[in-house]
């Protein structure tokens, strides 16, 4: 997964997209299904997670990050999930605008 994203890394470029990720996802079903099968979902480090902290701290006033990454990245992983457990018949920008759409501040007063 890490080669994905090897030219946003070279060029020091945070795309803030995930489209090459699912392109790779369809691409590959078996893998991603086995990958989460088998938990390794679980096991992943956050230190292999290069996280974009200076978008985060902006959002987020520097406050929770930890939280905020956690947070992400299981509402990632269900959705990509689901999407898998569908024959992810959605295209990967489908599935991109869904994150998009899921993850805007949606005004919400509770």
């Amino acid at each position: 997964m890490n080669n994905i994203y090897q030219e946003e890394k070279e060029t020091n470029k945070n795309a803030n997209n995930f489209i090459k990720l699912l392109k790779n996802i369809k691409e590959n079903q078996i893998f991603y299904r086995t990958y989460f099968k088998l938990n390794f979902d679980k096991t992943f480090k956050k230190e292999q997670f290069e996280y974009d902290f200076h978008l985060a701290k902006n959002f987020y006033e520097d406050k929770y990050i930890e939280y905020h990454i956690e947070f992400f990245m299981a509402g990632f992983n269900a959705i990509v999930k689901k999407w898998l457990s569908n024959g992810c018949q959605e295209s990967p920008e489908e599935i991109n605008q869904i994150i998009i759409d899921e993850y805007k501040n949606k005004n919400i007063k509770i």
